[in-house]
Parts: C-alpha cells; structure tokens; sequence
C-alpha cells in the first residue's frame, strides 16, 4: 500500500474497540510524538550521511566527463581533416566540370548570336519583318546573356555588328512607312512587325515614327487651319472639327492596321488635335478685344459637340472639356448678354397686364361664375415666364459649363428678382385705405390675391432655384455662390402685405356696418332680435362681396388659413375698440350684442367652406384646430360681454368676476373694463385699489398676464385721439382700419416705383373700370 493510498480509520478502529479505551489516549499520544521525533532524527541523520558521500562521487564523475568531452573533439578534428583529405580531388572535378560547362554554354550561346546575326543580315533584304522580329528578340536576349563580357574584344565587335543591323534596321523600316504612306503597296502585316522591332530596339524610335506619323496627318490641317487665315477663326471652328473627323476617318481606315493595336494611335491623334486646337483657341481668345457672343456661344457648343462625338467614339470620358475649357473665362460675355435678355424680359412683362386673361371680368359675379367654371391659377403670367426664361439660361449654361461662372449667373438672376419685385408687383400694393373706395373692388381682390400667390410661387421656385445651382455647381465654389435668402424675404413681405391689404379692403367695405353699429341707441334698447341689421350687412359684406372671391383665389391652403384667422381677430379686435363709443349701454344692448356675436361666431366657423367656389353653401366638416382657434378667440370677447353685464356694485363682486371671466392680472386692462363700464375717473381709483388688494390676496398663479383681446383694446387716450380724427373725416365715429405690418423701403425700390406704374398704366386702358382701377396702384416718391 503507499502513501497516497493509507487511511488512518481502520486503525483507530482497532486501537479504540470499546468506549472505555478512550482513556488510554493520553498514553497514546505521548507514543505517537516520541515515534515522530525519532523518525525525524533518523531522516536528519541519513541526509547528513549521502550528501558526505555523494560530494566526491560526484565530483569524480564531472572530471571523467570532461576528459570524454575532450577526447570526442580530438577525434572529430582529426576525423574532418581524414575527409578533407579525400575529398579534395573531388571538389577540384566538380569545379573543373563547372567552367567546362560555363564555357559550353558561352560558346554554344556565342555561336547562336554569330549565327542568328548571320541570318538576320541575310533576312534585312527580304524586308520578312516577322522572323527579322523574331531573329531580332533572340540577338536581343542574347546580348543581354553576353553584356558581362563586353570587354572581350571579338563580344564587343560582335555587339556593335548588331547595333548596325539594328540601325539598318531603323532605316528601312522608316523608309517603307514613307513609301506606304505614299502609295499603300506594302503588307500591313509586315509593317506592324516592323512597328514592334523599333520599339523592341528603343523606345525612342517607337516616338519618333509616332512624331512623323502624327505630323504628317496634322501638316495640312496646321496649314490651312492657322490663326492667321480666316479658316483659322472661330467663326470656321466648325470647319476645322469636320477636316479632322474626316482626317480620323482616314486613318482608322487606311493606317490603324499598320500599327500595334496596343499603340492606339487613332486616340493618341485624337488627343495631340485636340492639345493643338485648344493652343491655337487659346491665341484667337486671348488676342480679340471684343469678341461676339454668338460667335462665342456657337464656337463653345459646336466644341462641346465635338467633345462628346469623340468620347462616344472612344468609349471614354478623356476629351470632356479637354478644348471647351478654354471658354470659361469669356462666358461672363455670354452672361452679360443675357442681362440685356432678361432686361427686354421685364419691359415685356411691364407692358401687359399681370391677371391670367380668365380673370378680365368686371363684377364679383362675374368672377364667381369664372371660379366655378375654371381652375386657373391667379398667379402674374410674367412670374412663371420668368422663371422659363431662368431654366432656359440655366440649363444653356450647364451645357457650356458647371464652373465659376455659375455664380456670376446666379448673382444676375438674383439682380432680376429684385427688379420683378420691385418694377411689377410692388406697385400694385395700395398705398392706403383710401384707394379702396376709388377702385373697382372685384379689381381689388384679383390684384391682392395675384400677389399673394405670386409670392407664395416666387418663394418656392427661389428655393428651387436656389438647389439648383447648389446642385450643379462644382464643389469647389458651391460656399461662394450667393445666398438667395434676402431677396426671398421681400416677396415674404409681398404676401404679408397682400393678405393685410385684403383685411384693410375688408375693413374699408365693412364701415358702413359699423357706422350702424354706433348708430344704435344701445343704452335704451327695448326688445332683442335674433340678429341686429348691422350684423346681417356685415355677413353680407364678409362673405357675397369677400370672401367667395378672395378665398377660391388663394392657392395654398395654408394661406387660406392664416388670411381666416387674421380675419377674425381684426373682426373681434373692431367690436371691442367700437364699444368704447357706445357708453352707457344697457343690460338688452349687451345681450344684443352677445347674440350678435354668437352669429357672427358661427359665420366665422364657416369661413373655411367658401374656398370651393363650387360648394354652394354645403357645409362640411371643418378642421379642429380651426374650430378651436375659433372658439377661443371668440371665448375673449364673450367674456367680455359677460363681464359687462355683472352689476358695479358690490364692486367685490364685479372684480371677482373680471378674475374668473377675463382671468388677467392686468390693472391696465382692468381699468379698460372700467372705462367700458363708464365708470367716472374719480371712482375708478376706488376699484383699482380693490383690485390691487383682491389680487394679492387672490392670485393662486392661475391668472394670465393680459387678455390677448384687452391688450388690443385702444386705451381711453387712444379713444381720444380716434375719436377726433374720425370727427374731422365723418359725423360718426369710424373704426380705422387695420394696422399694415411695416415694411421699410429702400431707395432703389423709391427710384423704380415710377417707371413700373407707368408701365402698368398702359394695361389699366383696357376699359373704363380697369381705368378707375389703375388710380388704385398708382404710386409715388413723396411716402
């Protein structure tokens, strides 16, 4: 059993049989411990005893082994000198069969290159250029086996026995391409081995046949096409494309095969005409003053045809702009020349009337049965020739050239929409309310409505415009072309003055219904009627005389939208602003008004239907976010009302009411409710005081800053100075119209205002209505 294997229970089972044996552990332990000790003692003793004796054995080993090391390196010593000794003739044999055969091979190589000579001069005669060719690559080879032996006399005589045949060589194949292209007796074959034994001995004559080649096809094309003769000027460019075709014709016809195909001479001719052709178009450009933009053009596009021709020839894109580059500088004629374009454009355009000729009708019946019948756009006919004419150059241009001349295009078209702006449509902006009542309101609503869309439409054909070029332009110049933005915010501010121009005519028409408005004696009204006459008048107004016109002749939905809601703020802004007039009024006037306002709410929700000139009063479901805008603009002012009906007194009351109807923090709206309640300036001081403690005490940060409506709301200073400019102009008082959204003007717009209304008073003599209409655009410098 070993070590590993032994396990100590079966023996303390015998040692401790029975429970009273446990006792004697004690006395067993202490046997245990002194056998440990003397077994230790004997192993300390036994190691002690074999290192003593193992030292000097081992000690005797490591000398025999040394003296064994030294006798095997004797004997190996000895042993390779035995070898050496008896291998030595040997290695002399095999040194002495390797020169033997080395000269063999030199002799036997040697008397190849004496005999391929030989027979290479005797081939020369035969002009047999297929096995000269061959008899020329093996003496080729050959010298090159024998270069390490030129210093040898007879292999230096040799190599230059070669060196003459080659040079004969040269002679007669030179000779024999002179012959063929003379008089075409030779094989073709022969020649295009002839072509391969120049290049097989240098290089060079391989250029110097091509330089003859090449010069002798070009010779009369240089003769008859220089820059002194008239053949030579750009008006014959044309001519001279045509001379080389056939010249190409004529050597992919007659020589292609006399060549290596892998020479491709055909193309390397192709690319030396075209190097000289753009030299000599170099000169002609560089040394005319003033050269003629259809010669200009023409020369570039018939280049660019040519281009084209020889990469569809060639299956490659090499020659693109290879000869048309050096046009580019002198394009910026051509650009110049199309300013002078784009200039009797903009006379043309100011010389015909801007309404699609669908629209020449008188009366908004008359439009309304148009509308229904046609879908034209209500856009300025120039507008969309103008950018014809900008895709027309622009696409010309692309063909000339997607370079730095890029951007001075896009800088004239940029010229040319500010000029549209400001010599065609923005003198058909009104000047004031006032043209309103000279013209025709039907020419009214065509005119804004046209340049509202022609915005929307020269916006969106900018920004196209705009990628275009981004598009085209090479990446290099693509952060110096210029920005379009600017000139697409003034037709940004075209619309914004449109739809406020249509509001301000809707305004202008609706006085009349406001003058009956004041005209109603509200603090003593008797009965309520379902709707006061004013209020029937003014949807008669808003929609028979507006909005079946105005809507139909928006195009974008969006703007149809924006014009609805702007119309009704400015309608809520002008019933709370003419309650200031109305003071007092009574508890009936209030709720008067009240369902005045109701219907005129649900008028208001159905702003949107009149779009469709084909609806014929069908309701339809509106859009929510409408409706919601709705409701709550008209949430404002019914709060008002409500507000005005809640007694003075308790004045708690009343300002616990202003809170949870109007839910503003604002004293100085606040004192506008006052001044609306006709509450004497001594007492509002009273209220405002209230007002200030109620809001300390109230405000759990639920309330507003101000009421959107209140804040429109003129103060009582404001009502003043209305009231007396309106004295002056009328017996009543009048709302004024809305506010038109400040624009400022440059000079330059000043200085063509003129020369475009003049222009447009040509189209206003169409008939008399379109006369009295013209007054209505008429513009001058004193604004």
């Amino acid at each position: 059993m070993s070590v590993n294997d032994y396990t100590p229970n079966d023996n303390l089972y015998k040692i401790f049989n029975s429970p009273e044996s446990l006792r004697e552990i004690p006395q067993l332990l202490t046997y245990i411990n002194q056998y440990k000790n003397d077994l230790n003692d004997s192993i300390n003793q036994d190691i002690v005893q074999f290192k003593q004796s193992n030292s000097k054995e081992l000690s005797d080993n490591l000398d025999y082994l040394i003296k064994l090391i030294k006798r095997v390196k004797s004997n190996a010593s000895t042993t390779q000198q035995s070898i050496e000794s008896m291998t030595k003739s040997i290695q002399d044999l095999d040194r002495y069969k390797k020169n033997l055969v080395l000269s063999m091979t030199i002799l036997k190589r040697l008397q190849m290159l004496i005999n391929a000579n030989n027979t290479l001069m005797e081939t020369i005669p035969s002009r047999d250029y297929k096995q000269i060719l061959s008899l020329l690559s093996v003496i080729k080879e050959l010298l090159i086996y024998f270069k390490p032996y030129k210093s040898i006399d007879e292999i230096n005589q040799l190599n230059l026995m070669v060196i003459s045949t080659q040079n004969k060589l040269v002679d007669d194949i030179f000779i024999d391409f002179e012959e063929f292209s003379g008089v075409p007796n030779q094989d073709d074959e022969q020649l295009v081995y002839g072509c391969q034994i120049l290049e097989l001995i240098d290089v060079k004559y391989k250029d110097k046949l091509l330089s003859w080649f090449y010069n002798l096809q070009l010779k009369e094309h240089k003769s008859i096409f220089n820059n002194l003769d008239e053949a030579g000027s750009l008006d014959n460019l044309n001519r001279r494309y045509i001379y080389f075709n056939n010249t190409l014709k004529l050597v992919r016809s007659k020589y292609i095969k006399i060549f290596p195909s892998d020479w491709h001479i055909d193309l390397e001719l192709t690319k030396l005409f075209c190097k000289l052709t753009k030299q000599d178009l170099i000169n002609l450009v560089s040394a005319s003053a003033r050269i003629d933009s259809k010669v200009l053009l023409d020369g570039l596009m018939t280049t660019l045809d040519f281009e084209k021709s020889l990469n569809d020839t060639f299956k490659t894109e090499e020659f693109t702009q290879l000869v048309s580059s050096v046009f580019e500088p002198s394009l910026i004629i051509w650009v110049n020349e199309q300013e002078t374009l784009l200039n009797s454009k903009m006379m043309e355009f100011m010389a015909i009337s801007q309404l699609p000729t669908e629209f020449n009708v008188n009366t908004n019946a008359e439009l309304l049965t148009v509308l229904k019948v046609n879908s034209v756009p209500n856009i300025a006919n120039s507008s969309t020739e103008l950018f014809k004419t900008f895709q027309k150059i622009l696409t010309q241009i692309l063909r000339l050239s997607d370079g730095e001349i890029l951007i001075d295009l896009c800088k004239l078209f940029i010229k040319y929409l500010y000029d549209f702006h400001n010599k065609i449509l923005f003198p058909l902006v009104p000047k004031n309310a006032d043209d309103f009542t000279r013209s025709n309101g039907t020419d009214t609503l065509k005119y804004l409505t046209m340049l509202l869309n022609t915005g929307d439409y020269m916006v969106n054909n900018i920004d196209d415009l705009s990628d275009k070029f981004k598009a085209v332009i090479k990446e290099e110049y693509k952060n110096k072309l210029p920005s379009l933005d600017k000139v697409k915010d003034v037709y940004y501010t075209l619309i914004t003055k449109a739809v406020t121009n249509l509001l301000a005519k809707i305004s202008n028409d609706s006085k009349l219904c406001w003058r009956q408005f004041l005209n109603v004696d509200w603090s003593n009204l008797e009965t309520i009627n379902d709707v006061s006459g004013y209020m029937v008048d003014l949807k008669q107004v808003l929609v028979e005389q507006n909005l079946k016109i105005i809507l139909p002749l928006v195009i974008r939905e969006s703007y149809v939208r924006n014009f609805n809601d702007r119309l009704v703020e400015m309608l809520l802004n002008t019933i709370t602003n003419n309650l200031r007039y109305i003071k007092p009024i009574s508890i009936l006037g209030v709720e008067q008004i009240l369902l005045d306002v109701t219907s005129l709410k649900s008028l208001a929700l159905e702003f949107p239907i009149y779009a469709d000139p084909n609806l014929d009063e069908t309701r339809i479901h509106q859009s929510k976010l409408y409706q919601k805008f709705v409701n709550n603009q008209f949430h404002y002012l019914e709060s008002l009302l409500k507000l005005l009906l809640v007694p003075t007194s308790p004045m708690e009351g009343m300002i616990a009411s202003y809170f949870e109807l109007i839910g503003d923090k604002s004293i100085r709206n606040f004192i506008k409710v006052l001044n609306l309640k006709d509450i004497d300036k001594t007492s509002q001081q009273t209220y405002i005081n209230n007002f200030k403690l109620q809001l300390n005490i109230d405000d759990g940060g639920t309330l507003i800053s101000h009421s959107p409506l209140l804040f429109n709301l003129e103060d009582e200073e404001d009502q003043i100075i209305s009231t007396t400019v309106s004295t002056m102009n009328s017996p009543t008082p009048e709302l004024r119209s809305p506010k038109i959204l400040p624009t400022k003007i440059n000079n330059f717009e000043k200085n063509l205002r003129e020369l475009a209304l003049n222009s447009e008073n040509h189209v206003s003599k169409l008939n008399e209505n379109f006369k009295n209409f013209g007054k209505f655009f008429r513009k001058d410098n004193n604004e």
